[in-house]
């Protein structure tokens, strides 16, 4: 367990499960010393929870992680010390919602074709803001025993996946290139930088081993961005994927940073500060410190 944790998400995302004020009180709980509140496309939980994390002694930075798009390459992509009061955050939210809501229908259509069996009204009346995210239909789609034997959904309850059921759900069948993928397209990744940057912000590569994988010249594509650092140290990185992408983020002379992308029961098996930094906490937190106070004077 570490003290640092910069990829949090709050009941604000669609598929988090803790109000910001909650999640404050759990990092106190878990004695994290640093954090960042990292909900999708909003930063409407910020300011609550930055209060009630200094009420609790815990050091709190402003976060937003937007989802973004690179020649069909979906990317996450962390803003880190973010003025919350920019309106271009207030935009990008209620395109994003408008976006989810209308391809909801698509999405269980998509999941039903595939011969998967679940209660599409009872989906629909849980959904939160109007919409029906993958880990929702997989709540029900899991619970339903005949879709046990199903060759897709069989794997997520056994083994590794099994772990984290619901999201991989979405990895194994909503993904792009999977088979009940629904495009939505999101900003250009180049604008979501630009968005950050605007905002005196630190614009950061998130988990990009689980969105880009070990390919060199992907990776190298999406570093041409004007990015400030790399999300090397993840839940989703296995020391593989952590020292290619260290070496990465040292080349081009970029942050090192990390965090669990705590959700809750989506992601049961992640917790707060569930990261192994190696022991280099305080470098990760100076160096990240002084972006921020070099953003703010320079940008």
């Amino acid at each position: 367990m570490s003290w640092l944790d910069l990829h949090l998400h709050s009941a604000v995302s669609l598929d988090g499960e803790i109000s910001p004020r909650g999640l404050a009180e759990l990092c106190r709980q878990e004695r994290l010393e640093l954090a960042a509140l990292t909900d999708h496309n909003s930063v409407a939980g910020v300011n609550e929870f930055m209060w009630r994390s200094a009420q609790l002694g815990v050091r709190a930075i402003s976060g937003v992680e937007l989802d973004c798009m690179l020649d069909g390459l979906h990317l996450h992509i962390l803003g880190y010390g973010i003025d919350t009061a920019n309106p271009a955050f207030v935009e990008i939210e209620a395109s994003v919602l408008q976006m989810m809501q209308q391809v909801s229908q698509r999405q269980m259509d998509a999941v039903s074709r595939l011969g998967i069996c679940f209660d599409q009204d009872a989906v629909t009346a849980k959904a939160h803001n109007g919409v029906v995210t993958p880990e929702s239909i997989a709540e029900s789609v899991l619970a339903n025993q005949e879709n046990w034997t199903h060759p897709l959904i069989h794997p997520l309850l056994d083994g590794k996946l099994s772990k984290r059921p619901l999201v991989n759900f979405y990895w194994a069948l909503c993904a792009p290139g999977k088979p009940a993928h629904v495009p939505v397209e999101y900003i250009p990744a180049a604008q979501a930088v630009m968005t950050i940057h605007a905002a005196k912000g630190l614009a950061v590569l998130a988990h990009p081993g689980a969105n880009i994988g070990m390919n060199e010249k992907l990776a190298e594509k999406v570093l041409s961005l004007p990015l400030d650092g790399i999300e090397v140290f993840s839940s989703y990185h296995n020391e593989e994927a952590t020292v290619f992408y260290k070496a990465l983020a040292e080349k081009h002379s970029l942050l090192l940073t990390g965090g669990s992308d705590f959700h809750g029961r989506t992601k049961p098996d992640i917790h707060l500060g569930g990261i192994n930094y190696d022991g280099r906490e305080p470098e990760i937190r100076d160096a990240l410190l002084a972006a921020l106070v070099q953003a703010k004077n320079t940008q």
